[in-house]
């Protein structure tokens, strides 16, 4: 089984519903992707052949949620989208820096390369943090994050996430990263 889809089957092991919550995928998903990027890393083919997100205005917002807090961006928003382009200029030791997750105040989780190595960035408030030393860093953490019970639903059926067990199993899979390891 793919990680996208270990991922969405933990999460609809959690979340009964939220698999159906994603937007079909896009069928012109690739023609789009390749009229602005050279290329379609596997990561975002895997994410995004199989769906097409959530959209910002879900109706049942109990879905919202990727990971507590953040939605998986559509395809077109990921695309067509200015704002995180400009804020991600500064940080050239990063090419290219594609969001995929967002929240709503401008946060972004990125797959980014650096030096030909895929990586996982998080940018928050104007800093850029790489989080993932591989792409399936992202996945294998995600992954122990529902095995290991970090995620939950809250008492209104929200996904949330218990903090301290976060960085510490964030840390452990994590060992060279100094984002899991900060206090």
């Amino acid at each position: 089984m793919g990680n996208f889809k270990t991922f969405l089957s933990k999460s609809e092991e959690l979340r009964k519903g939220y698999v159906k919550s994603l937007e079909p995928a896009d069928k012109d998903f690739q023609k789009k992707w390749l009229e602005h990027f050279s290329d379609i890393p596997a990561f975002f083919e895997e994410i995004y052949s199989a769906c097409n997100g959530t959209k910002r205005d879900i109706p049942e917002q109990v879905y919202f949620d990727f990971l507590p807090g953040y939605r998986l961006m559509q395809v077109d928003e990921i695309i067509d989208s200015e704002s995180y382009k400009q804020a991600f200029e500064g940080f050239s030791e990063y090419d290219p820096v594609i969001p995929f997750l967002t929240d709503y105040s401008g946060c972004y989780y990125a797959y980014a390369k650096r030096n030909d190595r895929e990586c996982i960035v998080l940018y928050a408030d104007g800093d850029l943090e790489e989080i993932h030393f591989e792409v399936d860093d992202f996945w294998k953490t995600v992954t122990a994050f529902y095995d290991e019970g970090v995620y939950f639903l809250d008492e209104d059926g929200y996904l949330d996430y218990d903090l301290e067990k976060e960085a510490e199993i964030g840390e452990k899979l994590n060992p060279d990263i100094s984002y899991w390891s900060e206090d």
